[in-house]
């Protein structure tokens, strides 16, 4: 589905992205998060599938927002014996690669389209 703007064609895919920014710049992560996994659905997108891919980096990036904005990385861990969780910066630098990753999928594809 596309849309008309003043600019131009937008695509589903630029109408759900510009929402989602919208809604972690106006620090909604939850509501962010709802709008991906939505989109997940609909699309059924694999994780195989590069949209797919970014749809999850997306996840991953609503929640990490909504734990550095709780500031909860500066708590005191209350016990040794707990499930260690994950620390912050190592979930921004799994999202950083699945970015990555994401892109280097696509470009390989335009890569090889304009040599055909």
């Amino acid at each position: 589905m596309t849309t008309i703007s003043s600019s131009g064609v937008t695509s589903r895919e630029e109408v759900l992205l510009h929402s989602y920014f919208t809604f972690l710049a106006n620090f909604s992560q939850d509501r962010a998060r709802e709008v991906v996994e939505r989109e997940k659905e609909v699309c059924r997108c694999g994780p195989i599938n590069p949209w797919g891919q970014l749809l999850g980096a997306l996840v991953q990036l609503a929640g990490a927002e909504k734990q550095y904005l709780a500031l909860s990385f500066l708590q005191p861990r209350s016990s040794v014996f707990l499930r260690k969780e994950q620390s912050l910066k190592t979930m921004y630098q799994n999202i950083h690669h699945d970015c990555k990753q994401v892109m280097e999928t696509e470009s390989g594809k335009w890569v090889g389209r304009v040599g055909e």
